[in-house]
């Protein structure tokens, strides 16, 4: 990715922090919130999704690359992780997601830092890591699956955005008009960025727009 587009997909998510969470938290109106459950029920589902399919994390170390606002790192934490990291690039989600951390109880257990999946200084190498909703930004994701490679030591899960849903043509014109790129990918994508990047994909499930995959290091 261009620092030009890196810097907008910033921009873009510093500015939508808030609407963000309100998909999780449902602070918004009745009306809002049945057509979240109508347009957005794959968000849910990602979530539990991912959850699932981490297995047992009792006292294992958890990266979320692209935490957002840290509804998984929470997650993570109250399901017995004994370290969860959650890295994110738009300083205004991580700021949420310290403040719903530390609402939920689960500070010791969690660290929020500013920092693209790139630059992540760490070789700490992880149980589990996950990349949930960062495909869908990011041109060529090879260098980033690569980098992700290098800190996971059982499994990986991500969420890519499908090509031809009846819903793209419209992300795609609404995420322009807003300044911020946009990817969709097919099947054969997934599985040639997993296998390019070190990782051996072992299922890739469909729920809505979305593919969930679960990759293990070769």
């Amino acid at each position: 990715m261009s620092a030009s587009e890196v810097n907008k997909v910033i921009d873009y998510w510093n500015r939508q922090a808030d609407a963000f969470d309100s998909i999780y938290s449902g602070q918004k109106s009745g009306w809002a919130r049945r057509l979240d459950k109508w347009l957005r029920k794959d968000m849910y589902q990602r979530l539990d999704w991912v959850l699932e399919h981490s297995g047992d994390v009792r006292g294992k170390s958890v990266c979320d690359l692209g935490c957002g606002s840290g509804r998984f790192v929470i997650n993570y934490a109250k399901r017995g992780a004994r370290r969860v990291v959650g890295l994110d690039s738009a300083p205004t989600m991580i700021d949420k997601a310290n403040a719903l951390v530390s609402e939920a109880g689960v500070k010791s257990a969690c660290e929020l830092r500013v920092e693209n999946i790139l630059e992540c200084r760490t070789d700490e190498v992880f149980d589990v890591t996950l990349a949930v909703g960062v495909f869908d930004y990011v041109r060529d994701g090879v260098p980033f699956l690569q980098r992700i490679r290098k800190i996971t030591g059982q499994r990986f899960l991500a969420t890519f955005p499908r090509l031809w849903t009846h819903r793209m043509p419209i992300r795609k014109v609404r995420l322009t008009m807003l300044g911020c790129p946009v990817f969709f990918f097919t099947p054969k994508q997934i599985e040639s960025l997993m296998d390019r990047s070190g990782f051996e994909l072992k299922r890739l499930d469909q729920f809505g727009a979305i593919y969930g995959a679960l990759a293990v290091p070769k």
